[in-house]
């Protein structure tokens, strides 16, 4: 697992949710415009009900076309870096607490936070830099320590790579 396959990954996720997206979008925008959204009396709000989600669902249209974008005109370093987090990078996290034992791996991005892709029997999470998790890693080095809340719980991670 290299950050050029976890990059192509999220990025393949972020089209996928275009897609979907731009389904749900379509559908909306029929239901909205469709003869059964016509009013039958003063009182039937069908129609406009349909309307305020079919503008809904083409702002996330937009959303979600934006993140996909961004991430598809970056382009992955593949090597490993002695700075600091910063956007754009893969984490490995390795619990200090011996009982843990799973690691934990965070990739910063703009856009996008709360993906998750799969790679090598591994979950990577997607994070942005203004999420709690994001402030945390942000300016952290390789062997520093950071505190992460799990399940309500302080847990200790050791920073043991950044790409």
């Amino acid at each position: 697992m290299n950050k050029k396959e976890i990059h192509d990954a999220i990025t393949k996720a972020l089209f996928n949710r275009f897609q979907t997206a731009k389904l749900a979008a379509k559908q909306a925008h029929q239901a909205a415009t469709g003869d059964e959204s016509v009013a039958e009396n003063k009182y039937d709000t069908f129609g406009l009900e349909a309307s305020y989600l079919a503008h809904g669902q083409s702002q996330r249209v937009i959303e979600c076309e934006q993140d996909w974008l961004l991430f598809s005109k970056k382009t992955a370093h593949l090597h490993r870096i002695d700075h600091p987090v910063t956007l754009w990078t893969l984490v490995e996290l390795e619990p200090l607490n011996s009982t843990l034992s799973e690691k934990k791996y965070f990739f910063i991005s703009p856009c996008a936070g709360g993906l998750s892709v799969d790679l090598s029997e591994k979950s990577i999470f997607s994070v942005t830099d203004s999420s709690p998790v994001g402030k945390a890693l942000i300016g952290k080095m390789v062997d520093d320590e950071v505190c992460l809340t799990k399940n309500g719980h302080q847990v200790a991670y050791e920073i043991t790579s950044i790409q």
